[in-house]
């Protein structure tokens, strides 16, 4: 067995998981994880699969491209080999929220995901709306803070980039933003 990852995007329509997983499915190929999203009615998602080594990409491809055209979809595949990254020189880490709000400006963004570039910060998932409507922004960045980033002299570079852009900034633990923003039953 050898792993894959699969990328499909393009508009969003009902039946899109069910045209991906069931050909793959019908190729014994194994779906491990899946990651999918819909942003303004354009359809994203990564599957890593896995398949047998006779069956090759290319048939895969061509599979899943026969399935969603029967089905009137209009989406782009890619399949490559499963990279496996090198963890060895990973450094331990938490895992932190940085919430941006403020009035939508080009290079928002830009200018957080350089501080979190320049300082080996991995941003894990980034979440960013900007309604038209109002004008604002809101990002929400998921980080993976390696344990020897200062995080006070982190959180200062951050609220200073996000004085200059007139934004507001909140740098939290992901344990206590969920405690904050968990939702109970009333």
């Amino acid at each position: 067995m050898s792993k894959i990852v699969v990328s499909v995007i393009g508009l969003d329509c009902p039946g899109v998981v069910y045209a991906v997983s069931s050909t793959l499915s019908a190729l014994e190929c194994n779906i491990e994880e899946v990651s999918q999203t819909i942003l303004k009615n354009q359809f994203a998602a990564i599957f890593v699969a896995n398949k047998q080594e006779s069956l090759d990409n290319g048939t895969i491809h061509t599979q899943l491209s026969k399935a969603i055209e029967s089905r009137g979809m209009h989406l782009s595949v890619t399949i490559r080999d499963f990279e496996e990254g090198d963890t060895s020189g990973s450094a331990e880490s938490e895992p932190f929220v940085v919430t941006v709000d403020g009035e939508d400006r080009f290079e928002i963004i830009a200018a957080f995901s350089k501080i979190f570039a320049d300082q080996k910060v991995n941003i894990e998932n980034l979440k960013a709306l900007m309604p038209e409507e109002e004008k604002r922004a809101l990002l929400v960045f998921e980080i993976s803070l390696p344990m020897e980033i200062d995080r006070n002299a982190l959180r200062r570079t951050l609220k200073d980039k996000a004085r200059t852009l007139g934004l507001q900034l909140s740098m939290q633990h992901r344990d206590i933003f969920e405690a904050l923003h968990r939702v109970q039953p009333v």
